[in-house]
């Protein structure tokens, strides 16, 4: 029998399914293909890390919400598994762009955020079978409910909250407590509300209430300050009108001076003082000559009798006949006079009374507040704009603008220009890493180094290693040691040696490969004996 040579051993095969596979990734297309799809395959899960590391696009669900609200969307996203993210600072809820009106649809199915119950709804929900007590109690609790969803419609209210105090009606009871009324309105931050809106919010309770004046209802903020006191709405007003007359001012200013100094080439400051005291004066006064209104006359005669008349004796005592009426005018003496007596001596006496109309006016005038007191203005004007500096230029600019601001000397007005050199005011910009696209492309940059690591630490040596052992199991199937043929097993097993004897560790490599070689192929294996019995029978 002829010497065996010893030969490398072929790699061990795991099965009939991974030598397939061997198979098929040993053809020279596959083995060229296979290092681009490997390629191709990681840059897709290098896109796939790549969207699950970079956050989508949020779009805000709810802005304004309660903490139980809050919590009962939270509540219901958590349940459909919709994820969602609460700003720390603004308590807003914000959800992926692609789940916005889904997570609207499923809340608003969910009622996790209610619609505010309407007055109108309270009545339906009242029992039947009330009493008349709670029929009122729940009358009253819908009227204060339509006071409170009408209020939170004016601008800048965020909540609010109606009280009504109603004395219960009772023949008993002679006088009644009167009706009154108490408001809590919550501002929004940075708002606050003005003497006519508060005189709105006043007049529209006092107009919603049967029975309830304008001076019963009661009005504060979320600070606790009574937004109906006088002194409060007297100053708030004060303050809005100096705001808007000084605004009004600068405005003026503005546009006198821009075309003359140019943009930026002058400053201004208005101080306004306003006289907020409400003055009421009523005068009367008289006309000196008067108007003749009524007058009476009146005259008055006295016939006073004479001494006795004649000769003394009986015929002077002697009464006179008695009268007769003539018809006619009397004519002569009076019948029945003595003779040769005198006429009798009148006393007339006469008096006037005139009543006389004296004219009377009665003035009232009422000064309101706002009135201007004092102005002060003062300008100042940059020495790069006004280079010469002569002090002709800077009177006439003074004079335009005390016209411009209408200023009165002999009120006690004010104003001062003044040229000085302004400093430049230069905005530095915040740092790049202070800007908000920075942590964006950071992420964005990490994500890709990332990925390239991966890609070089990772993917690339083991498509190397791939290659290579596809390289090698094709080298070997073109030579000695990648084919299952009997031919070709037959020369690892029958090769002669140079000793006519061989060597025992020699023989023990050969007799393992020969055992090997039948327990993955038997057929070839058999082949091969077959082959060597064969071929040594002649020898023999």
């Amino acid at each position: 029998m002829a010497n065996l040579v010893p030969v490398a051993a072929p790699p061990l095969s795991g099965g009939p399914t991974l030598t397939r596979l061997r198979g098929i990734t040993a053809q020279p297309a596959v083995a060229h293909t296979l290092p681009w799809l490997v390629g191709i395959a990681a840059l897709g899960v290098a896109a796939i890390a790549y969207t699950s590391l970079v956050p989508a696009p949020q779009r805000t669900l709810y802005g304004e919400l309660g903490d139980a609200e809050r919590g009962a969307v939270a509540a219901a996203l958590d349940k459909a598994a919709i994820n969602y993210r609460i700003d720390p600072a603004t308590g807003a809820v914000t959800v992926d762009a692609d789940d916005l009106y889904k997570a609207r649809m499923l809340v608003a199915a969910d009622g996790a955020v209610a619609a505010p119950q309407t007055g109108a709804e309270m009545l339906d929900a009242l029992p039947l079978g009330a009493s008349r007590t709670m029929e009122g109690e729940r009358l009253r609790a819908a009227r204060e409910r339509e006071l409170e969803l009408t209020i939170a419609e004016i601008d800048g209210v965020q909540g609010v909250r109606v009280h009504l105090a109603e004395s219960e009606a009772s023949v008993f009871v002679r006088e009644t407590a009167p009706v009154t009324a108490s408001v809590m309105i919550r501002l929004a931050s940075g708002r606050q509300l003005g003497a006519s809106q508060v005189r709105a919010v006043v007049n529209l309770v006092a107009a919603s209430v049967p029975g309830l004046s304008a001076d019963a209802v009661r009005v504060i903020d979320q600070h606790g300050r009574l937004l109906t006191d006088p002194r409060v709405s007297g100053e708030a007003d004060r303050l809005d009108l100096q705001t808007r007359m000084e605004e009004k001012l600068r405005l003026q200013l503005d546009k006198l001076l821009t075309p003359m100094l140019g943009e930026g080439g002058f400053s201004s400051e208005i101080q306004v003082e306003l006289d907020m005291d409400e003055v009421t004066s009523a005068t009367e006064s008289y006309g000196k000559d008067g108007v003749i209104r009524s007058e009476t006359q009146s005259q008055m005669l006295n016939a006073g009798a004479g001494g006795a008349l004649g000769v003394p004796g009986v015929l002077s005592n002697t009464p006179p006949p008695p009268t007769v009426a003539v018809p006619g005018a009397p004519q002569g003496p009076v019948q029945g006079a003595a003779p040769g007596a005198a006429p009798a001596a009148n006393n007339t006496e006469s008096s006037a009374t005139r009543t006389y109309e004296l004219g009377r006016e009665v003035a009232v005038n009422t000064v309101r507040p706002g009135k201007l007191k004092r102005l002060s203005v003062a300008v100042a004007i940059s020495s790069a704009v006004l280079k010469k500096n002569k002090t002709a230029d800077i009177a006439q600019i003074r004079e335009l603008v005390s016209a411009a601001v209408g200023a009165d000397n002999a009120r006690g007005d004010s104003v001062a220009v003044a040229v000085r050199d302004f400093s430049t005011a230069t905005d530095e910009p915040p740092a790049f890493y202070e800007e908000p696209w920075f942590a964006m492309v950071l992420r964005n940059v990490v994500t890709l180094i990332a990925v390239l690591l991966v890609l070089l630490l990772a993917v690339r040596p083991l498509v190397g290693a791939m290659v290579r052992a596809l390289t090698r199991r094709g080298e070997a199937g073109d030579g000695t040691g990648g084919s299952a043929d009997g031919g070709e097993i037959l020369p690892q097993l029958a090769a002669p040696t140079g000793a006519p004897g061989g060597d025992p560790s020699l023989l023990g490599q050969q007799i393992g490969l020969a055992q090997r070689m039948a327990s993955d192929n038997p057929d070839a294996a058999l082949a091969a004996l077959r082959q060597m019995i064969a071929g040594e029978s002649p020898a023999r």
